[in-house]
This record gives C-alpha cells, sequence and structure tokens, in this order.
C-alpha cells in the first residue's frame, strides 16, 4: 500500500486475508496515514467493485485494517512488475469496466459521494478471477 506494509494471513476458518498494518499516530500528531478514511469509508460501503474491509484493529503501536485478499496482486503489477505484460486485451477491457463502475459508484451512488483522490493501477486489486476491485481510499500517495 501507499503508507503501511500488506501481508498475507489465514483466519482459523482457513479464509485468506490481506492485513494492512499502518503506523500508529505519534504523540501530539494528527496524520493517521489514512486509517480513519478507510474505516469510515469502506466500513459502510458494499459494491462488487470496491475492496471489501472486513475488520480493523488499532493500539497505541499500530493499526491494522484486514481486507479480502486478491491473489492476483494489483493491475500495475500484473501490468509493470514481474509477470508484467501478460493480460489479454480482452482481460484488460473487462478490468477497466470493473473499474470504472467501482469508481462510477463511489463518485455518483453512495451517500455522501466519495472522491477516491488516488486512483492509479497500483490501486485496482484483481481476484482470483481477474475481477477489478477499487482500493486505497486514504491519504493519497506517490
Amino acid at each position: 500500500g501507499g503508507f503501511g506494509i500488506v501481508y498475507k494471513g489465514v483466519m482459523p476458518s482457513g479464509e485468506h486475508v490481506a492485513v494492512k498494518r499502518l503506523p500508529a499516530m505519534s504523540r501530539g500528531s494528527s496524520h493517521d496515514h489514512g486509517f480513519n478514511a478507510e474505516i469510515q469509508t469502506l466500513g459502510r460501503i458494499r459494491h462488487r467493485h470496491i475492496v471489501r474491509l472486513l475488520g480493523f484493529c488499532s493500539n497505541h503501536e499500530t493499526n491494522l485494517l484486514v481486507y479480502e485478499y486478491m491473489p492476483n496482486g494489483s493491475l500495475g503489477e500484473m501490468l509493470h512488475g514481474k509477470k508484467g505484460g501478460h493480460l489479454h486485451w480482452d482481460t484488460r477491457y473487462k478490468i477497466a469496466v470493473e473499474a470504472a463502475k467501482g469508481l462510477c459508484y463511489l463518485h455518483h451512488d453512495c451517500s455522501p459521494l466519495i472522491l477516491h483522490r488516488d486512483v492509479k493501477s497500483n490501486n485496482i486489486l484483481l481476484d482470483s478471477n481477474f475481477e477489478a476491485h477499487v482500493a486505497d481510499f486514504g491519504s493519497p500517495s506517490s
């Protein structure tokens, strides 16, 4: 993620999850690295093309966000990483349409409306069927 490290975890049920670890706020700081934004936003929305927040944990040392696991990683990794360039054009088109549906939901159908602020290929995650899920609603990053 833009801030923090993402780990793969396994729940007692055997379900795979992604756990994003964000730094805790330091004393006197008002910057939470997008933790509250993610909870506020993803905690109340459900859409097929928006990554699902399953839970969170917070203490004075760290903040953890638990998401559904996306086994095919990000679109950015798929296009530009070690596995890069091996997506057929019909799959690329499908991913673009699905990401657009997720963003359209955020920008037009949520109440209040949500502006993503950091749309990029690394924030489009791909499930086992290469279905797109828009992610990272916190602070914009590079």
